[in-house]
């Protein structure tokens, strides 16, 4: 085979690899990069949902406007039966949930994380496993 064959045959080679694997990303901060980085952002309640189930525990789903709250209000995991289950509700960032704490009228509730969690009448029992679950994933 002559060289200038290899050549060819390798810059053919190139140019087909070269497209592999690429995929075209929206620029940053356009309206469609951030409806990506929305839909990749995971449900808070994913996680502590999978330990609680994992232990058995009974739970819903829910939104709740608890305190220090936007109009939405937060996602809540309503453990057991209201009003005596415990609730966790889930502030956008740590932050937000020691604001909404230190803005309380209510202090019958703990911070872990962004999981602003009241205890309502549940056992010690049940408490000790809700916590070992919010706790899950915390760092600091």
């Amino acid at each position: 085979m002559s060289s200038a064959k290899i050549a060819a045959a390798c810059a053919l080679a190139a140019v087909s690899l070269s497209g592999c694997g690429v995929a075209s990303k929206p620029v940053a901060g356009s309206a469609q990069a951030v409806t990506v980085a929305h839909q990749e952002k995971a449900d808070p309640r994913t996680r502590h949902a999978k330990c609680l189930k994992a232990d058995r525990i009974p739970y819903s789903e829910e939104t709740v406007r608890g305190p220090g709250s936007g109009p939405q209000g937060y996602p809540s995991i309503q453990i057991g039966k209201a009003p005596s289950g415990p609730l966790a509700e889930f502030a956008p960032t740590p932050g937000a949930a020691q604001y909404a704490q230190m803005q309380a009228k209510n202090q019958g509730f703990m911070v872990i994380g962004s999981a602003l969690v009241f205890p309502n009448q549940a056992p010690d029992t049940l408490m000790t496993k809700v916590i070992a679950c919010m706790d899950e994933g915390v760092s600091g």
